[in-house]
């Protein structure tokens, strides 16, 4: 097997230079360099680096929706104990956000 090619299925995808920042359903939705992505109770989440936000994908409907916004190239996340840490990699930050609020 090449190494690009992994199995499993495709949640989201846009077609080569087909990238911007559109929350919505499946081909619909735009990610610009999305860098990180941690899935957590049944949920996808997604640093979208140069859109600066954080986003949460539903494998289930493939419906993608912004969560939080107002970072500066957000690159790493992960979830412990609900809640999201994300490296805001240009703020030189590590920011926590409860997802249970």
């Amino acid at each position: 097997m090449a190494p690009s090619r992994l199995p499993g299925s495709i949640i989201l995808r846009a077609c080569l230079f087909e990238f911007g920042d559109r929350d919505g359903i499946a081909e619909a939705v735009r990610l610009q360099h999305p860098l990180g992505i941690h899935a957590f109770n049944g949920l996808l989440y997604v640093a979208d680096t140069y859109n600066h936000k954080v986003k949460v994908i539903s494998p289930g409907t493939r419906a993608s929706s912004t969560l939080f916004g107002r970072f500066y190239e957000p690159g790493g996340l992960w979830v412990a104990a609900g809640r999201l840490w994300v490296a805001d990699t240009n703020n030189h930050a590590i920011r926590v956000a409860d997802l249970a609020t």
